[in-house]
């Protein structure tokens, strides 16, 4: 049954949001880490939620939430509202790509193919591929001189789950040349057309990998975007920019829910919700991060 809801004017979420992802980079980049700075950005969530889920909190109860949001809210970092701490929540660009999402194959049939790729220069994300590396023994792993953008491709090609940690840029100016920092260069969007099968579950612990640019029509353009056009099932990005030694615990408690045989959306939440909220910046990368696509 579908149900109607006055949420008020755009402008003021608008606003609220600006505020809040403008809190989160002053905490991702130390220059607030006391309990003021943690209660402004707290301040700041519930006021965003106030704005965008306040006529809602009648019915909402305790049930997943799937959010086709207007272009200018896509980076909402849905895991600092009060409403939404531990909630399922997944984030779609329109209500019939989530429906071909959900309606495609989960798991493949066999042993999962799990891609894990880390570029240069994140120690962080180093340590995190060799964590993730042990508790998938038979993944494929490129890092260092071979996490080429040829290499890997040809690894994304038809993986079940890739995760690619790795530095990544938004062109506002051609999104399409957004793109994740590899060993020989930048994989950009483009590049993700020479797939032939998209990766089923792709995650980007990498610098704003979620954010995209709005475009006439709200029509959102960027990474995930891309994945989600040649096929992609369900991405996990972050929309702020994130320090890559906060995102490891997050990512490995992500991947623990995974393979206990958690939907991604609610992976993702139990990780976040786990997550030490006396540490600003642990507290700032983990809220970051959105599940796109199917959930």
């Amino acid at each position: 049954q579908a149900r109607l809801h006055d949420l008020g004017s755009r402008d003021v979420p608008r606003r609220e949001l600006d505020a809040l992802l403008f809190a989160l980079r002053r905490l991702v980049l130390r220059h607030g880490a006391g309990a003021d700075a943690r209660a402004h950005v707290a301040a700041r969530a519930a006021r965003l939620q106030d704005a965008v889920l306040g006529p809602l909190a009648g019915v909402l109860g305790d049930r997943p939430l799937v959010v086709v949001p207007t272009g200018s809210l896509r980076s909402v970092p849905w895991a600092l509202l009060p409403a939404c701490v531990g909630r399922s929540v997944t984030v779609a660009p329109s209500a019939a790509i989530w429906l071909r999402a959900v309606q495609r194959p989960g798991r493949r049939p066999g042993r999962a193919r799990v891609v894990l790729v880390c570029g240069p220069g994140l120690e962080g994300a180093a340590a995190e591929i060799d964590e993730l590396a042990g508790a998938y023994p038979a993944a494929v792993r490129l890092d260092g001189p071979a996490a080429t953008v040829d290499s890997a491709l040809t690894a994304l090609d038809g993986a079940d789950v890739a995760h690619v940690a790795a530095h990544g840029t938004l062109r506002g100016d051609n999104p399409l040349f957004s793109a994740l920092a590899l060993a020989d260069g930048p994989l950009t969007a483009y590049d993700l057309e020479r797939l032939s099968l998209a990766p089923r579950l792709v995650l980007l612990p990498a610098c704003q990998s979620g954010a995209g640019h709005v475009h006439a029509g709200d029509e959102v353009m960027g990474l995930t975007s891309a994945f989600f056009a040649l096929g992609t099932r369900t991405a996990v990005a972050t929309v702020v920019p994130v320090p890559d030694e906060a995102t490891r615990p997050l990512m490995v408690a992500l991947h623990d829910g995974l393979r206990r045989g958690l939907p991604t959306a609610a992976a993702l939440a139990a990780a976040q919700a786990g997550t030490d909220r006396s540490d600003p910046v642990a507290l700032a990368a983990a809220g970051g991060f959105v599940c796109y696509g199917a959930g």
